[in-house]
């Protein structure tokens, strides 16, 4: 049973959105072949990788952005800026990057951009816990899947 190139890169794409249930959906599909599963991995983690860079970046336009017009603007919510200052100092940049597996990709590539862009640990972060997500969702998936499946047959 091989993958078609329509689900390859359906995978690619959809790993970049939502890294936490593409890898599960293929790898539950796909369980009984260990170099499937590889390829799965493989072909979420680079879907994930090619988004997250993507995201990083307007993140860090995005802060510059916000930057630049706050110094237009005299009004500032020191609420609001302590929390962003406690989830900094509690998650730091490999906490940050980690959230892309259950945020999702986007939304927590823009963070780390925001937060940690001038940061030279922050795409090799971003691209381990790309990888970390997908390797560690598509096997516990298959492992648990070849203990449900016997179950239900």
């Amino acid at each position: 049973m091989e993958m078609s190139i329509g689900v390859l890169i359906s995978a690619f794409f959809f790993s970049g959105l939502k890294l936490l249930f593409t890898p599960m959906a293929l790898a539950a599909a796909y369980s009984n072949n260990f170099q499937m599963l590889f390829e799965i991995a493989i072909i979420c983690g680079i879907g994930s990788v090619f988004s997250a860079l993507i995201f990083f970046f307007v993140g860090k336009g995005l802060d510059k952005i916000g930057q630049q017009s706050q110094k237009k603007s005299k009004k500032i919510n020191f609420k609001r800026n302590r929390k962003i200052i406690r989830i900094k100092e509690r998650f730091k940049l490999f906490g940050t990057s980690m959230t892309i597996g259950i945020i999702s990709v986007p939304l927590g590539s823009i963070l780390v951009g925001k937060y940690f862009g001038n940061e030279k640990k922050a795409i090799p972060t971003l691209i381990l816990a790309s990888f970390i997500w997908s390797f560690g969702v598509t096997y516990i998936t298959a492992f648990f899947t070849q203990f449900i499946k016997p179950l239900f047959s």
